[in-house]
């Protein structure tokens, strides 16, 4: 039987990997890892013999598959039968799976080494939220003797999973052979396999932005049977509905397929110099469905269509529109007209006379806009917790008062990137030379910036006092609309990361009774320490100065 009223002797720190423990779902089993960093208090010795680890069963894995190990020869460990908790002093009700942790001599009881335990978790259960009665039984002792069995309860939490889609390739298809080796290259009309590996609920394969799928289904792969007559890249539309939040979410992968004897004349056109056609390229279209090189750069004065990809190593200069799609310009581009490039990169200054859209375009220049530059998004108000912001923005926090002449104060914070930023506000209190008082309100706000697929976080805390809490609000302000699809933030978690140092709400207040109880404590772990009995005529002096305190 476990000694609840005994408290652990040693310290113990719980990690786990991935942070949180992530669920398994219909299509993926996901696994996990439990560590416990154990240590002495600082200053004292501690001598154990053993450390028990008590598990729910199905409540952390569905199938009750867990890898014990430890980080020392010194200590050894195993996985025990099936236990109903009544059986080992622990919850009424609940079957647990006993790991047990054990060291190989008494030689080793006392700890004054690292000692490290750890717990590989397969097939990790689909609930998501907070697992608790799990239980440390620890048998030590402060001296080489009378080891006593002590329970540390505790908890662990299970988040959403991962969402991910990857290794999307092409490879020869053959009927017989259902695995397929990876290849880039394929003849006019030769059958082709597209495969993936991921845990979306549904997938969808197109060729363009806005086309009809070629795939929808929940399949992990797809045959071209008919092949391709020209290269085309292939766009694998992962999405799943999170049961949560409500909410669609949606990973993108792309495969280039290369024909080797394409229908289309010519196939690429590349140039170490000028460019000469039957009608010449001043004055006229450039036209490109393929891709193109152009090493001594260009000038065209009328308008430039690149549906592939376009690569010029000099200077491009428009006069006309330009519309690229998948291009290069390692020097300066300007563009007379309006500009529209997508998947597009400009390693010089990029200028542009007329309108201009950019879709996952990278400048590494300058950027100049002769008109207005619009690069603030709609805001987005948010609540407190853990989030991941979807592009670049900015979160701002307000704390104002609760419009009553009351005692409110409360301290709103926030942070991203391992930096930390708040305000307190509400209402506050002053004194005039002669002491007359007066009470007034004191709004407050911060803002920061948050990278884009960084996670930030923001919370609050209000004086235990307060006769009313002041008011909250919180938002996140994107730069730009974001990608297509792309939620400018989302919210993973309520709480906030673990280790953050909180402003204080106030002092507990403690009644006799609370200090008579801890004195009853005190007491008892003085006698655990001295290992005998106080007698009663000096335990009661005792008491009496201990509830004074």
């Amino acid at each position: 039987m476990s000694r609840a009223d005994l408290p652990a002797l040693l310290n113990y720190s719980v990690l786990t990997s991935p942070s949180p423990l992530q669920a398994s779902t219909q299509t993926s089993s996901a696994s996990g890892t439990i560590t416990l960093v154990v240590a002495p208090p600082s200053g004292k010795e501690v001598y154990c013999q053993e450390i028990d680890l008590y598990i729910p069963s199905g409540a952390l894995s569905r199938q009750d598959i867990f890898y014990p190990g430890v980080n020392t020869d010194k200590w050894q460990y195993a996985v025990g039968k099936i236990v109903e908790g009544a059986e080992v002093g622990l919850a009424v009700g609940i079957s647990y799976i006993p790991l047990k942790f054990t060291a190989k001599s008494s030689q080793d009881y006392l700890i004054n080494y690292p000692l490290i335990l750890t717990v590989g978790v397969g097939s990790v259960s689909a609930d998501l939220g907070d697992i608790r009665n799990l239980h440390i039984l620890e048998t030590s002792s402060s001296f080489p003797g009378d080891y006593q069995q002590r329970d540390l309860p505790f908890g662990l939490t299970i988040g959403l999973p991962e969402f991910y889609v990857r290794n999307f390739v092409a490879g020869a298809y053959d009927s017989s052979k259902p695995d397929i080796v990876p290849g880039g290259s394929f003849a006019n009309g030769q059958a082709f396999k597209l495969s993936w590996e991921g845990n979306a609920s549904q997938y969808q394969i197109v060729t363009a932005a806005g086309s009809a799928p070629l795939y929808s289904g929940t399949d992990n792969s797809f045959v071209v049977t008919k092949g391709l007559s020209q290269t085309t890249t292939f766009i694998l539309i992962a999405s799943r509905t999170d049961g949560v939040r409500g909410e669609t979410l949606y990973v993108y992968e792309a495969v280039t397929v290369h024909i080797t004897n394409p229908d289309e004349t010519p196939n690429t056109l590349s140039a170490a110099g000028n460019i000469t056609t039957a009608a010449g390229l001043n004055g006229k279209t450039l036209q490109v469905s393929g891709s193109a090189s152009l090493k001594g750069g260009a000038e065209v004065t009328g308008q430039i269509n690149a549906n592939g990809a376009l690569n010029v190593t000099g200077p491009l200069n428009v006069t006309g529109t330009s519309t690229l799609s998948g291009g290069t310009v390692t020097g300066p581009f300007t563009v007379q007209g309006a500009a529209s490039l997508g998947s597009s990169s400009v390693q010089g200054a990029l200028s542009v006379g007329g309108s201009s859209t950019l879709s996952d375009t990278t400048v590494k220049g300058a950027l100049s806009a002769a008109g207005s530059v619009g690069m603030i998004g709609y805001y987005k108000r948010i609540g407190t917790g853990t989030h991941v912001a979807g592009t670049d923005g900015f979160v701002i926090g307000y704390v104002y008062l609760p419009w009553k002449q009351v005692l409110s104060v409360g301290w709103i914070y926030g942070g991203t990137d391992g930096y930390m930023i708040q305000a307190t506000g509400g209402n506050t209190g002053g004194f005039t030379s002669d002491w007359t008082k007066y009470n007034y309100s004191n709004p407050n706000s911060f803002m920061f910036p948050v990278r884009r697929g960084a996670s930030y976080w923001v919370g609050e805390t209000f004086f235990k006092d307060n006769q009313a809490n002041p008011s909250t609000v919180y938002y996140f302000v994107p730069s730009g609309s974001g990608s297509s699809g792309e939620e400018a933030t989302v919210q993973i978690s309520d709480d906030i990361p673990d280790g953050i140092v909180l402003p204080h709400g106030g002092l507990e207040k403690t009644n006799g009774a609370e200090r008579a109880e801890r004195a009853e404590y005190l007491t008892r772990l003085l006698e655990e320490i001295l290992e005998k009995p106080i007698g009663e005529d000096k335990k009661k002096a005792l008491l009496d100065v201990l509830g004074t305190l």
